[in-house]
């Protein structure tokens, strides 16, 4: 018994077929495998961390908001205390404030730390109050700044009672915004070789709120992290990453006026931690945070979550603590930079796999991917509300955009073969508008030559010749210039097809590669609006004392040869025959402004244009003259063709 075999035939297609896939697949690949590295290579780059910023702030901006348990208080000198008190913010004295920290004191206070500098004597009285009654008190923290112009410290009557000292600079991000905070300065202005290490406000206060006894030790030996005992607070860069609560005014405050003048409740002051800080707009004392950031209002349009633009320096400074307090610290997968590209890596195969798939069940494949871009986002905000972790997504997010785009790109590469060669065969020939319609639909366009009935339309510019001879060449062209793109956006409105331009003149033909049942009256009313714009170009030329043109044209509808014609190694799509020959003749034949058509098209555009009948033709290969007509204008309403029809 015989087994069936499979033919040559067959057996070729399949194997060609197999070929074909697999060099999809291995395009795929590689396409797949370059994109990640070139992410990959890009965020090692640090080319993402403009817009990683960005999302960064967003995920705060869309943070739920819960109610606050801190026992942190503000004390602002604001303008309803300038206004209370009869000062301005920068001349409140030294004797206030001697009031206000005995008050705060006697209130309860727990500790009592300015965002403030005393660095400059004022009323030596006053000093001395000033100074006594941070003694009497017991837990006042002052407020220093080390920069790179000099230090600024308290002045020494202060420096006597006080509790401790703590820095208050801030350093901004690249963008101008404040999202981190140092905790440790040195100081090398002593005596000592060695610098002495200086905490931040928000380090010192935490630490003396959590160990009021100073048995925690301070490890300042890791370069990635502070310890304080047994908490340890992540450092990356030199900063501690804050926390931010919320928008301002997102903890309890209450003006200062208040402090000064005792008109203080005893329970909301026990046991707190008293920021005392300016929040005028006249001090400047105020900065951008990710709720405060503009992209933020921009996206959310949730300007009344926000309540300003900029947060005062005293809030900041009570964010930075609060983080402490909480052990709420914001911890980056880019602090551990291997993590993002093992995400890269493995989403990078991911889309491998779905790239060299993209052919098979698109709509599977898109909704996948979409599920990739959802999970995404959905973990990146899961991490950061629940557990304060940063998960880099721009960069994920860059890569599955990049595939996707690289997919769908290439499926169409390999489905639209034989589209783009529609497009690269007919671009030149008819309107953006027909091309799209070939490309949607190929079968429309067939290269090879047939058979049909089309419309021809010849134009020439009479006398260019010898005008051209007396004219520059730049003016030469440039003339050309704008009749043609002006000629050519006329044929193209009407749906005609370009066949070529052969020096001045102009052939072009009508139902073809677009079927046109109305191709002759198409040509007609082409050939009449072109005229019209000749004399509209003319006026302009005239006027600007340049040389003008009159064209003749002519048309004839009669059944040619249209298709790709030419030489093996030189195609042209073009249309030959008799029909064209005698389409050409008559153009030859009209003088300027005329346009000359035959029988065979007046007879489908009587009730378009009005038409006088011309001496017949005589045309070489033909027995009998041919009638001809000159166009004179477009039908106007109950006319009648004038012609014997």
């Amino acid at each position: 018994m015989s087994h069936p075999t499979v033919g040559p035939c067959v057996a070729g297609r399949r194997g060609l077929k197999g070929r074909e896939a697999m060099r999809e697949q291995r395009i795929g690949v590689a396409l797949g495998i370059g994109i990640t590295l070139v992410l990959i290579g890009l965020y090692a780059l640090g080319l993402f961390e403009w817009l990683e910023l960005r999302s960064y702030d967003l995920r705060y901006a869309l943070l739920p908001s819960h109610p606050l348990d801190t026992p942190i208080l503000l004390v602002r000198i604001d303008e309803e205390s300038e206004t209370h008190l009869n000062v301005r913010a920068a001349d409140v004295t030294r004797a206030m404030y001697a009031d206000a920290v005995r008050h705060l004191a006697s209130a309860g206070a727990a500790l009592i730390a300015f965002d403030i500098i005393f660095s400059t004597p004022r009323d030596p009285v006053e000093d001395e109050e000033f100074g006594l009654a941070i003694a009497e008190a017991g837990n006042v923290v002052l407020a220093r700044y080390i920069g790179g112009k000099g230090h600024k410290t308290p002045i020494p009557p202060l420096r006597q009672g006080e509790l401790g000292e703590a820095l208050i600079n801030v350093v901004l991000d690249s963008d101008g915004i404040l999202r981190s905070i140092p905790l440790v300065g040195l100081d090398y202005s002593g005596d000592s070789a060695e610098p002495e290490p200086v905490l931040a406000m928000s380090l010192e206060v935490a630490r003396l709120y959590l160990d009021p006894t100073g048995d925690q030790e301070l490890d300042l030996e890791h370069p990635a992290e502070v310890g304080l005992g047994p908490l340890r607070i992540p450092y990356p860069d030199g900063r501690m990453r804050i926390n931010f609560y919320g928008p301002p005014a997102t903890f309890p405050r209450i003006p200062f006026w208040r402090a000064v003048k005792d008109e203080l409740a005893p329970e909301e002051m026990k046991g707190k931690i008293v920021l005392i800080g300016s929040s005028t707009p006249s001090l400047h004392d105020y900065y951008q945070t990710p709720h405060t950031e503009k992209l933020v209002i921009a996206l959310t349009g949730q300007t009344e979550r926000t309540g300003g633009l900029r947060m005062d320096g005293v809030e900041i400074h009570a964010n930075a603590i609060q983080t402490i307090l909480d052990r709420s610290f914001v911890h980056r997968s880019k602090d551990k930079w291997g993590l993002v590209p093992w995400l890269l890596a493995g989403l990078g195969l991911i889309g491998t796999l779905l790239l060299i798939r993209s052919g098979k069940s698109p709509v599977v494949i898109v909704v996948f991917r979409f599920g990739l871009f959802l999970g995404i986002v959905a973990a990146a905000a899961a991490l950061f509300w629940w557990s304060r972790y940063w998960l880099d997504m721009v960069p994920l997010y860059a890569l599955v955009a990049a595939q996707y785009s690289a997919g769908i790109s290439y499926q169409r590469y390999l489905e639209g073969h034989k589209r783009r060669q529609v497009q690269a065969m007919f671009g030149r020939y008819v309107s953006p508008r027909v091309v799209e319609q070939l490309v949607r639909n190929p079968d429309m366009a067939n290269p090879s030559g047939r058979k049909e009935r089309l419309t021809m339309f010849f134009s020439d510019v009479r006398g260019f010749t010898s005008m051209s001879e007396k004219m520059e060449p730049q003016e030469v062209q440039h003339l050309l210039s704008e009749y043609f793109t002006e000629m050519t956006r006329i044929l193209f409105k009407h749906g005609g097809t370009l066949d070529k331009f052969m020096g001045d003149a102009i052939m072009a033909f009508f139902g073809n590669p677009e079927p046109q049942p109305d191709h002759a009256r198409r040509a007609v009313l082409m050939a009449l609006e072109m005229q019209e714009a000749v004399a509209r170009l003319n006026q302009t030329w005239s006027a600007g004392g340049r040389r003008t043109i009159g064209v003749g044209m002519g048309i004839n509808t009669g059944e040619v040869t249209v298709g790709n014609l030419g030489s093996k190694d030189f195609l042209d799509y073009t249309v030959i025959g008799d029909a064209v020959n005698l389409a050409c003749r008559l153009e030859e034949s009209a003088k300027a402004g005329d346009i000359i058509i035959t029988q065979a098209t007046c007879n489908e555009v009587r009730n378009a244009v009005e038409v006088e009948p011309l001496e017949p033709i005589r045309v070489k290969g033909k027995s009998n003259p041919i009638p001809i007509y000159r166009v004179l204008r477009r039908q106007t309403a109950g006319a009648e063709a004038q012609a014997p029809f």
